[in-house]
């Protein structure tokens, strides 16, 4: 366990960066998990979503990220958000689900739309979803809706960052990247592609079916798009590990040293570098062609790299205690909201999902302190008590029960 001198008087103080406040001021909800039908205005400031847990709080703050990324944080299949009984019920053998929201930047109102279309098909589910975006009513791309909406999400699940697969931290960097760099979105597109039909190539050789000169091809363009993937994923991390060691000084309350650390798969000399960084993974490709193909899978490039967590320089998966590691992931979140606002100039709208009842009463107070500096924030609470009292009487509270909203004002 790592050890530190303790300082109970630590605050979490940084210096405003500007930019365009931006909120939401409504939430639209159709066929959408457990909501058949939400039409829900939202203020500024703090709002507070307590109910019972599977009753659609956690369903809420997706929606809203969901618009934000252009896909679900909580899964890969968009049927699986598509409310249940509305496919039941498919009406001249088709489905719809949609999300929408009013946003709000810098003087300008945009309405922002996904709609899902869902039939019936051959699968384990009996249906599939097809998903249409839509901006002020306009049809467009995924990459044209990513980044308008600037969010952060908060979940208890984000401990994966530290214990969980390489994977989770890279898909963690892939969405954080692409919505700040969109040349970033289309060269991780391309990269993923090409790893696919390089797999395939590699199993064609294995079994004497193709020539192993093939592989020049994909190679070249797997270096290309892939440095800069890992180029572009170093200089986020280290944008992070930045931003985070001051908030963590404060939030732990110990003099330790937080920071993140990529780590690539191939041996990069000049990490800085695309050109270098684009010739070193070309030549660990070359290199590896005969393990390759014995194991019919392409085992060096980003998407074998890793995100390690250090505190005081010792892996923090290995070393950290369970409250060393959530103190170390919640500000790993809140530099996430200071890299996007340097990025896009916006601030993003922050989404806690029942994440203060992790927290003790001081961390509490003050996660809560640090989220006011922005112009919204959404917490859900399973647990009531865990706001703290001073925050709660002045917040927007509602209360979520079977897939629908009560205020003060009636059941939205």
């Amino acid at each position: 366990m790592f050890q530190g001198k303790y300082n109970s008087h630590a605050r979490i103080t940084l210096p405003s960066l500007g930019g365009f406040q931006i909120h939401i001021s409504n939430v639209s909800l159709s066929n959408f998990r457990n909501y058949s039908h939400l039409d829900l205005n939202l203020p500024s400031g703090l709002t507070v979503l307590e109910g019972k847990n599977g009753h659609g709080k956690s369903n809420l703050l997706e929606a809203i990220y969901t618009l934000s990324v252009a896909k679900s944080p909580r899964t890969i299949l968009e049927r699986d958000i598509v409310n249940k009984q509305s496919l039941i019920e498919l009406k001249d053998g088709l489905s719809y689900a949609m999300i929408g929201a009013n946003l709000h930047s810098g003087g300008k109102t945009d309405r922002l739309e996904i709609h899902y279309r869902c039939q019936p098909a051959m699968n384990d589910d009996g249906f599939k979803a097809q998903k249409f975006i839509r901006i002020n009513g306009t049809p467009k791309r995924s990459l044209d809706l990513i980044g308008l909406l600037n969010a952060v999400l908060f979940t208890v699940e984000d401990l994966d960052l530290i214990y969980g697969r390489p994977s989770a931290r890279r898909r963690y960097l892939d969405i954080l990247v692409s919505q700040v760099n969109k040349n970033y979105f289309q060269s991780l597109r391309r990269y993923q592609k090409a790893i696919v039909q390089r797999n395939h190539l590699l199993r064609m050789i294995k079994n004497n079916l193709s020539s192993i000169s093939e592989l020049e091809f994909w190679d070249e363009k797997l270096s290309v798009d892939g440095s800069v993937v890992i180029s572009e994923r170093i200089k986020a991390v280290n944008e992070l590990s930045f931003e985070a060691q001051g908030i963590h000084s404060a939030m732990s309350g110990v003099e330790e040293m937080l920071s993140f650390q990529y780590r690539p798969s191939v041996n990069i000399i000049d990490n800085e570098n695309k050109d270098h960084i684009s010739k070193s993974l070309l030549e660990s490709l070359a290199n590896f062609r005969g393990k390759d193909i014995s194991r019919g899978a392409t085992q060096l490039g980003p998407h074998r790299d890793d995100m390690r967590t250090l505190v005081d320089g010792t892996d923090a998966e290995r070393y950290a205690s369970r409250g060393q590691a959530r103190t170390a992931v919640l500000s790993l979140k809140m530099a996430e909201a200071r890299f996007l606002l340097k990025r896009r100039g916006n601030e993003p709208i922050l989404l806690m999902d029942d994440f203060l009842s992790e927290l003790d009463s001081i961390r509490r107070n003050q996660v809560i302190e640090h989220t006011l500096q922005y112009e919204q924030c959404i917490i859900t609470t399973s647990e009531p008590d865990s706001i703290p009292i001073k925050f709660g009487k002045t917040s927007n509270k509602l209360i979520v029960s079977e897939g629908n909203i009560i205020s003060s004002g009636g059941t939205t």
